[in-house]
């Protein structure tokens, strides 16, 4: 996760990543990035200096402070970083499920 194209891709701030070395799991991490996709970078760091500031490098303080500042859940600027996924081919593939030698 900590070296996924799409997320490298982003360019997030340092103060984004040093919060998220601080979280408890990379699935935490996870779940701040669908905040980002759902609050928007300002208000998800506001969010996140919030919960540092009383010492809670967790989830679920970021989202709780999120909610209490009556964000607004539209994002100004989306997130538009298309993954560009190559067609694999699976005919040797299926070829060996029908039977077959592999091409």
């Amino acid at each position: 996760m900590w070296n996924a194209q799409p997320v490298k891709a982003i360019g997030l701030p340092s103060a984004f990543w040093d919060f998220a070395k601080k979280l408890g799991s990379d699935y935490e991490v996870v779940k701040l990035l669908k905040l980002l996709a759902e609050y928007g970078l300002p208000a998800l760091l506001v969010s996140m200096e919030a919960a540092a500031s009383v010492g809670s490098y967790a989830y679920e303080a970021v989202r709780t402070k999120l909610e209490q500042g009556q964000y607004s859940t539209k994002v100004d600027k989306p997130i538009l970083n298309p993954v560009q996924i190559k067609q694999v081919d699976l005919s040797a593939y299926d070829s060996m499920l029908a039977g077959g030698e592999p091409a």
